[in-house]
């Protein structure tokens, strides 16, 4: 990290040094020398006054007067021939009578026979020593008032990165509760909201697969170990009695399938990248169906009330609503008594899907956790299943951008409330 820092603290600084370097070849090369202009417009004026005096005095006069104006413009002029200027400026000076750039000499010309002068700068001169004095410490001011504000900001991006990296580090080393600060003067922008959300979903789905590690070696456990039981009673057991071990050890292999058929589901639905497939479906035609499926599968009595525009067609993913619905009502056909009361409705453009029984119900204090998956009521009397139903519904909601809850029924039993957002 301290590498970094210094790599791209030093580079900053180069990047402002090569950025004034050719700001000033832009501005000389590319576009008007302004700064030049002006003083060779300044200089010319000069000349033009020293040749309106021309006629009225002696050369050595003349000399005198350029000499002074040499000494004022700290510059020293040297009487020059013609052909001891360069092409280009000669052209320049048919046009004007000065001409001043960044080369190494500037020239002008004067007085009638015309005279041609070279100009250069006098480096002896006391206020030139005194200018390049303060230009050198305005510059180096600069540079050090620039490299001081770039030192404290990337000083504090460093020390926030540095933090990151801390945690980072941790989460690698196996500490997943480790957390960015949320600090306002730690954040950098989103990075660290970010990085814990990233840290917070990967201490779930390790733990969610650290328990279904778990929970697949204690359920298929037992059927493995009850086939295991009857397999042995098969070997000894009469004629009379085999079917009956056979039935048993089917039931166990069903069993089985059930356990696989959810642990798929529910590593499909827990999947990143799962898409709704999304379809246009007439209500009246669903519902419907859904209606004759549960009164002829379930052992408890059906309550069917829908209060929806059965005319309506929605768009709708049909498999994965009719799963979540399957799971609500089995649940409450496995966990009620006799009755099964499930409502319909429409509020706010969403569908509301209600499923109670008359059961025993789900504690409160199990409410908040029913819906994780492998949980099951802690009532040993009541632990049908494999604890991923629901967890199941769950993911379709979300998927949805809906919502699942539980509350208690009015009928005794447990009151599940499934909203799924629905188009027309």
């Amino acid at each position: 990290m301290t590498r970094l820092f210094t790599s791209l603290y030093l580079g900053l600084l180069a990047t402002l040094y090569i950025f004034m370097i050719v700001a000033h070849l832009i501005n000389t090369y590319l576009y008007v020398d302004i700064e030049n202009i002006i003083k060779a417009e300044n200089f010319a004026a000069e000349i033009t006054l020293l040749e309106e005096l021309d006629n009225h005095i002696a050369l050595q006069r003349r000399q005198k007067l350029i000499d002074v104006i040499a000494e004022k413009n700290q510059i020293i002029i040297s009487l020059v021939s013609l052909d001891s200027i360069p092409s280009h400026i000669q052209k320049a000076l048919e046009s004007q009578p000065a001409w001043f750039d960044d080369e190494e000499y500037d020239y002008f010309k004067a007085f009638s026979p015309t005279q041609y002068y070279q100009i250069e700068e006098d480096e002896t001169h006391h206020l030139l020593a005194i200018d390049e004095t303060v230009g050198d410490a305005i510059f180096i001011a600069l540079i050090c008032f620039i490299a001081s504000g770039c030192f404290i900001w990337l000083f504090g991006l460093h020390r926030k990165l540095k933090r990151l990296e801390s945690t980072l580090v941790d989460i690698s080393q196996g500490n997943l509760s480790a957390r960015a600060s949320t600090q306002k003067r730690f954040q950098i922008g989103q990075l660290n909201t970010c990085l814990n959300t990233m840290a917070e979903q990967m201490e779930g789905i390790l733990g969610s697969h650290k328990q279904l590690t778990h929970v697949i070696a204690h359920e298929f456990r037992s059927p493995l170990f009850r086939m295991q039981m009857i397999l042995e009673m098969l070997i000894t057991a009469k004629k009379d009695n085999v079917m009956v071990h056979v039935k048993g050890l089917e039931d166990e292999i069903f069993c089985l399938e059930d356990l696989v058929e959810e642990l798929l589901s529910y590593a499909k639905m827990e999947r990143a990248e799962l898409k709704l497939q999304l379809e246009q479906v007439n209500l009246a035609d669903f519902l419907q169906n859904l209606q004759e499926k549960f009164s002829i599968e379930c052992k408890a009595s059906l309550q069917w009330h829908n209060h929806l525009d059965d005319e309506s067609n929605i768009l709708l993913d049909k498999s994965l609503t009719e799963r979540a619905i399957t799971n609500l009502v089995k649940n409450a056909d496995k966990y009620g008594e006799s009755e099964i009361y499930v409502c319909i409705d429409q509020i706010d453009g969403s569908m509301v899907v209600c499923v109670e029984d008359n059961g025993m119900g789900i504690p409160v204090s199990q409410q908040a956790t029913i819906f994780e998956p492998f949980h099951q009521v802690s009532d040993a009397s009541q632990s049908i299943g494999f604890g991923l139903g629901l967890a199941i519904v769950k993911e379709i909601a979300q998927l949805h951008g809906g919502t699942i809850t539980v509350a208690d029924s009015e009928y005794g039993g447990a009151k599940f409330i499934l909203t799924l957002p629905v188009k027309a």
